[in-house]
């Protein structure tokens, strides 16, 4: 399952809840079976080897820490703690009808097909994998490929690129005032200062979405058929698929954001302030 980070995530889960209201919540055991046979578990717990690798907030790298910062992420992201931080959200807001109408299709032949790839595609190393994307891009590019246009359909029923950007740049101001609070940086912006300052970056920040986006769906489905991609992207567009994906965009974020702030907070220890 492609998950993208959603917008402000707590709204929208609340968004959500507000016409969930009256309908059955799912239980816990279903929650679990769900994002086992939707690959949601496998996207939350490779956000580990995001942090790890570095964030690209605020240009930190793990470099500038060393170790310690390898330990530090790891610790944070525990993927047993995201899991069921996943899991408490999606008890409180997920009703029964949509957890039914997403795993029944991602129970199906193709959907287990493509929980295969995708997973594969979310472990596998970042070095390894936009090599070989690139290579496959520009052969799809160069034949005016009509799974170009797939990816971009697939990209848009999922959230799209503007909630993309959205999330970025809510996470980079969320990350930047942690670190600003508990001191492991010194920030002379405002809140509004500084989310005008992305928005200025906004343009340049969604070309690189999109092409990372692309560079993402070129090699997770590279030994897909140009009729499956077709057929996954009738099964997102459902008005209840994009309810699932709204859903649990909203849930991917917020686990994003709590950890980095966690993560902000816990610089000060790890290296002098630095200037932003």
């Amino acid at each position: 399952m492609r998950f993208r980070q959603g917008f402000q995530g707590v709204l929208a889960v609340f968004a959500v809840l507000a016409w969930a209201i009256g309908a059955q919540a799912a239980d816990r055991d279903k929650m679990r079976a769900f994002l086992e046979i939707t690959g949601f578990d496998v996207a939350i717990e490779s956000l580990q080897q995001g942090a790890m690798a570095g964030p690209g907030l605020a240009g930190t790298a793990p470099s500038d820490f060393g170790l310690q910062w390898t330990q530090l992420a790891e610790r944070i992201f525990a993927p047993d703690e995201m899991i069921t931080r996943a899991l408490d959200m999606m008890e409180a807001v997920m009703p029964v009808a949509l957890v039914d109408h997403g795993a029944s299709f991602y129970a199906s032949a193709l959907g287990q097909r493509l929980v295969e790839v995708e997973n594969a595609a979310h472990m596998a190393p970042d070095a390894e994998k936009y090599a070989e994307a690139q290579s496959i891009l520009e052969g799809l590019v160069a034949d005016n490929a009509p799974r170009l246009e797939l990816f971009g359909d697939m990209n848009a029923a999922i959230g799209g690129m503007d909630n993309s950007v959205r999330s970025v740049i809510e996470l980079q101001v969320r990350y930047l005032l942690a670190a600003s609070r508990a001191g492991a940086i010194d920030m002379d912006i405002s809140e509004e200062d500084l989310r005008g300052m992305f928005q200025e970056q906004a343009p340049a920040m969604r070309r690189e979405i999109e092409l990372y986006a692309m560079l993402n769906s070129a090699y997770a489905y590279r030994d897909l058929s140009d009729q499956e991609l077709t057929d996954y992207v009738a099964a997102l567009e459902q008005p209840e698929m994009r309810q699932v994906y709204e859903v649990l965009n909203a849930i991917q974020f917020e686990i994003m954001a709590e950890r980095y702030e966690r993560l902000a907070a816990a610089l000060a220890k790890l290296h002098p302030q630095q200037d932003l």
